[in-house]
């Protein structure tokens, strides 16, 4: 027995030696440093030893991490040194981050960024953007966060700076994933890992496997996700990457049971569990308890998954109130720290803003104004009537029904283009000043195109209430519609592109066709149905015009292969009614260019037909006399 004794203490002295030797090692670095920062050092070095404390300190006691950081952060305001103050900010930044503190986090990175752009250092520069957009991606703002990485990326490159890219290209992968573009996100983090790889960076390797093996198990390649998540786990328990860990561990145990594989479950989420209040991550903790409730779901042990259940939504709302109340501090915070250094751009931004405001405020009273006219004009024209109203009560009554269901498609239809320049004037006002100028370019053009929609909708209005009216005027000539039809389609070939659609024009022959028409009707009935056809179309298809001649006559087709018009919805537009329907990209419309569309082609003695099928598409037709 003596031999087998010996070896057992041989092994536990071993194990023993592992588990000790890095706790002694760390501790006695630990203690070096606070020796440093307590001694008569330069300031200089108790920055650097409170930056490597925070940094030490991180994976074992959050809140130790974030005092030592702020400690350097005063330091380095004193000594006015501009590079420890990024440093400081981004060390803040980052450990606020790993405790779930995301509002505080971002105000750190964009601290760090402002001082980085002031020096003009790029490499700080690319690392705060990157920071930035890792936290709005948290957010779950991607194309903001998308924004931050490639020009986090694009610096990078220009300094040739590879563990950056990698981290760049990785982080634009994981957008890409989330708006399921897996090819796209596929070739960006394998990018990553091989540049990681090239490098020997063991943690680049850690994200970029366990951000593979998230990918590979949404497309359902398990086993190949098994494979990523294992070499992510073996690669960040090497490290001592605790937060990592648990994550890969949570991951891990997800697609263990989806594989079937229960026996190491729940083990693996109790370890991901103590590792989570270990380094206090409340988000992580909130996960493997999640994850446990769904394990005793699968085992059928109700009572333990209710259990489990309850504390991650305990500590789920918990962390939804904490960064919304932080969220509005936050912002309100930082609105008025640099509010004061940026007086003349936000003048500028607010002149801009009271012009868009002006606009909308003339638009809303020119169609309060005239909704309130044709409604009085209706009113005073039926009250004259009193006879005849008696005998037509049914259909003044479903004239009324009509009228209130327009005005109320038309109320919710201004909503869309005023709340988003609402929204983008707000963002603006309160975030100019942390935009770069193509940010703010980008979000003018937004304003712009928001406004011009409202203008267009305005423009309709107006055009429906002078047919109310009697005032549309109807002066017929002999027009070239092969002219008219490509003026329209040059008109709204950019509208097309935003959907990446090609506007396809299908003559009847080669010579002029003329028609008898007035010129406005009927370029604006053909671009009111190209412009439905582009809005029920899908991205990347095509809608086709085409002209064929009928018994003398000509038959105008408006061809989308879109989504297609229910037989109740196809009989209401064809009587003239309005109706509210999205679009293939949420785009919203009352129906009122139809209803225009068929009262114009009406007054130029032609007609309006449709022929459409659910899923498949739809075809528009308008039939004219030749000159």
């Amino acid at each position: 027995m003596k031999p087998r004794i010996f070896l057992l203490r041989k092994v536990i002295l071993i194990i023993f030696a592992i588990y000790l030797v890095p706790t002694i090692t760390v501790s006695s670095e630990k203690d070096s440093l606070l020796e440093v920062y307590n001694s008569n050092s330069t300031k200089e070095e108790k920055v650097k030893a409170l930056l490597k404390l925070s940094t030490i300190q991180r994976e074992t006691d959050s809140y130790s991490s974030i005092k030592y950081a702020r400690k350097a952060l005063q330091i380095s305001q004193k000594i006015s040194d501009k590079t420890y103050l990024i440093r400081s900010y981004t060390k803040l930044g980052i450990t606020y981050r790993s405790v779930d503190s995301l509002d505080k986090a971002l105000e750190s990175f964009l601290n760090g960024l402002e001082i980085a752009n002031e020096i003009e250092n790029k490499e700080w520069q690319s690392n705060c953007l990157n920071y930035l957009g890792s936290s709005y991606l948290q957010y779950g703002q991607n194309k903001i966060a998308l924004r931050y990485f490639n020009n986090s990326y694009q610096i990078a490159s220009e300094l040739n700076d590879s563990i950056a890219l990698c981290n760049s290209l990785n982080n634009i992968g994981i957008v890409y994933w989330r708006d399921n573009k897996f090819d796209s996100s596929f070739n960006y983090i394998h990018k990553s890992m091989l540049i990681s790889r090239d490098l020997k960076d063991s943690a680049g390797l850690v994200s970029s496997f366990n951000n593979l093996g998230m990918l590979q198990s949404e497309l359902g390649n398990l086993k190949r996700a098994l494979g990523y998540y294992n070499q992510a786990l073996m690669l960040a328990t090497t490290l001592n990457d605790k937060w990592e860990t648990a994550n890969i561990i949570n991951n891990l145990s997800v697609l263990k049971m989806e594989l079937g594989l229960y026996d190491e479950v729940e083990s693996g989420l109790n370890h991901a569990l103590s590792i989570s209040k270990e380094i206090k991550s409340s988000l992580l903790e909130s996960d493997s308890y999640f994850n446990l409730s769904e394990y005793y779901l699968e085992i059928k042990d109700y009572e333990k998954s209710l259990d489990a259940f309850k504390k991650h939504h305990i500590i789920k709302t918990k962390l939804i109130n904490e960064e919304t109340s932080d969220k509005i501090a936050s912002l309100e915070k930082d609105f008025e720290i640099r509010s004061k250094d940026r007086n003349l751009e936000k003048l500028s931004v607010a002149n801009n803003i009271q012009y868009y405001l002006i606009i909308l405020l003339a638009a809303l009273l020119v169609i309060v104004g005239i909704l309130i006219f044709i409604y009085f004009r209706k009113f005073s024209e039926n009250k004259s009537l009193s006879i005849e109203l008696k005998k037509n009560n049914t259909d003044l009554e479903r004239l009324s029904d009509e009228r209130n269901k327009f005005f109320t498609l038309i109320s919710h239809d201004l909503k869309a283009p005023l709340y988003n320049i609402s929204n983008l004037s707000n963002l603006l006002k309160m975030y100019s000043h942390d935009m770069d100028e193509s940010e703010r370019n980008i979000t003018l053009d937004q304003l712009n195109v928001s406004s011009k929609h409202l203008l267009t909708l305005v423009d309709n209005i107006l055009l429906w209430s002078r047919t109310q009216v009697g005032n549309m005027e109807n002066n017929p000539e002999p027009l070239n519609l092969n002219s008219v039809i490509v003026e329209s389609i040059d008109i709204l070939n950019s509208f097309a592109s935003d959907k990446d659609i090609e506007l396809v024009m299908d003559i009847v022959e080669t010579t002029n066709v003329y028609v008898r028409a007035d010129y406005n009707l009927l370029s604006t009935a053909i671009r009111n149905l190209i412009s439905n056809s582009i809005k029920f179309s899908h991205i990347g298809h095509n809608v086709e015009i085409k002209t064929t001649s009928i018994n003398g006559d000509i038959k105008i087709d408006v061809i989308d292969t879109g989504i297609g018009i229910a037989a109740e919805v196809q009989a209401e537009i064809l009587k003239g009614n309005a109706s509210t329907t999205l679009g293939t990209n949420n785009e919203k419309g009352s129906g009122l260019g139809l209803k225009i569309t068929k009262e114009f082609i009406e007054m130029t003695g032609g007609q309006v037909t449709l022929v459409s099928q659910e899923g498949i598409g739809t075809t528009f037709s308008i039939i004219l006399p030749k000159d």
